[in-house]
């Protein structure tokens, strides 16, 4: 039974550490999630899709996102798309001399017309091609 009780709480923990995410709220029961993206790899030179999630109550209209603290050579090519739904994927391009890096954390913010804003990190890695 303690090893049963050890299994659970330790399979609960890593469920949990996998799972994170950023809620702030606003007036009017206004919140405003955003879901910690997957980790994006990409090689000097290519690009790579990265799906910004978020959950709202209360809150209508596009969501703005911004990417911020990018390694140096690497853009979001798409960085003016707003979320109109619970999601939207965006396209990561690292340039031919794009920093090498690995496990890089840079940011990203949704933010609505209003001013509440959630920001998460995002992992990065560029490699050789």
């Amino acid at each position: 039974m303690k090893k049963l009780t050890v299994l659970a709480l330790t399979l609960l923990i890593v469920v949990w550490a996998g799972c994170k995410s950023t809620t702030v709220e606003g007036t009017g029961g206004q919140k405003l999630t955003i879901e910690k993206p997957a980790a994006v790899t990409l090689e000097r030179g290519g690009m790579a899709k990265v799906t910004i999630k978020i959950k709202r109550t209360n809150v209508t209209g596009p969501i703005a996102v911004k990417f911020d603290q990018l390694p140096g050579g690497v853009e979001v090519v798409d960085s003016d798309q707003k979320i109109v739904g619970d999601s939207a994927e965006y396209t990561i391009k690292a340039s031919d001399s794009a920093d090498l890096i690995a496990n890089y954390v840079a940011h990203v913010t949704a933010k609505t017309d209003s001013g509440i804003g959630a920001t998460e990190s995002l992992d990065l890695t560029v490699k050789e091609k």
